[in-house]
């Protein structure tokens, strides 16, 4: 069976929401379910209460930002989780929207790379049962262990779409997670993961490459293309996918995306997305059409495709379960 996760987020999604479609994905066969952290609710307080109502299914957090928290109770609440559900637990870290991290909450955003390298280190070893002393650039830990040891390791993931962030995955974590990846992009991520690796003494293998993919299944294009070309342009007001969308082929897109949202103009941003980098950055139409660009994606090497479905205009919870049913191991 091929392995697929589901991402459960959404602003209008309820945490009963939330439980009844984790426990629909897991008896659809989904391997995995992620948790994306919103500015205003916490992945590892959802995470805990969805293992606690399912019996089967991973849940990874997807991600959390390592400029909020630190590592060691990050480790602890991970460990805690891991604890009420042996070997179901991923916890996911990274960089984060600077934007919502500085004006949003106040912190101060620096060196991401050397944050999320150290912050990783600490991490990966406390959830191994490690006692942790570190000296670094970003930590200066005396001494730490977690009380809960996770009875298995508790893999730590990587968001990560450029190459310095694939490379000190490669070297330092479990897994990457990716976002808005394409399949060019897949096989150029998997190389740089690779040679992180290799360049830290381990085997490309120990490293699993996942992928957020906006998914919707839906026979009206119109209202997913629609909504489709909303969220990437929203992603476009973010320097950091701007030049992800650049470097991808949409280059003359990220630099009119720039225009319009210096002016304000989300109008304007959202017509700049044409049908084009919809249907490059989006998969949509019968389960079958779906279930065939997700198999393009494994075909480029990704381990571990993750249907993200997203709003359409019709209630939420339908449009999930709609695409679950159609991107089941089982569908297609």
């Amino acid at each position: 069976m091929s392995a697929i996760g589901v991402r459960i987020r959404d602003a209008d999604l309820s945490l009963a929401d939330m439980r009844r479609l984790a426990t629909t994905a897991e008896e659809a066969g989904y391997q995995n379910a992620w948790l994306p952290e919103s500015m205003g609710r916490d992945a590892i307080a959802e995470l805990i209460a969805l293992v606690a109502t399912t019996k089967r299914i991973t849940l990874g957090t997807g991600i959390v930002p390592v400029f909020g928290r630190q590592p060691t109770l990050t480790a602890a609440a991970a460990a805690t989780a891991a604890a009420i559900a042996p070997g179901r637990v991923i916890l996911g870290v990274g960089i984060g929207h600077k934007d919502a991290l500085v004006g949003g909450h106040g912190i101060a955003f620096s060196r991401p790379l050397a944050h999320t390298r150290e912050f990783v280190e600490i991490a990966r070893r406390l959830l191994r049962g490690e006692s942790v002393e570190h000296v670094g650039d970003i930590y200066k830990i005396g001494r730490f262990r977690v009380d809960c040891t996770p009875p298995s390791p508790v893999p730590v993931y990587v968001a990560a779409l450029r190459p310095a962030m694939l490379r000190m995955a490669g070297a330092f974590a479990d897994g990457v997670l990716m976002n808005w990846a394409t399949p060019d992009r897949i096989r150029e991520a998997i190389a740089h993961v690779r040679a992180g690796a290799r360049e830290a003494g381990r085997s490309p293998d120990e490293v699993r490459i996942a992928s957020y993919l906006r998914t919707c299944v839906s026979d009206d294009t119109e209202r997913v293309e629609r909504a489709s070309r909303e969220q990437i342009a929203r992603y476009g007001s973010m320097v950091y996918y701007r030049n992800y969308f650049s470097e991808i082929g949409f280059a003359a897109e990220a630099e009119a995306l720039e225009t319009a949202w210096a002016k304000g103009d989300a109008a304007g941003a959202a017509s700049v997305v044409d049908r084009r980098m919809i249907q490059t950055l989006t998969i949509y139409g019968t389960p079958a059409e779906c279930c065939e660009r997700l198999e393009s994606y494994r075909a480029a090497g990704l381990d571990l495709p993750i249907i993200a479905p997203f709003p359409i205009g019709e209630p939420i919870v339908e449009t999930f379960e709609r695409t679950i049913a159609g991107c089941a191991p089982a569908a297609g």
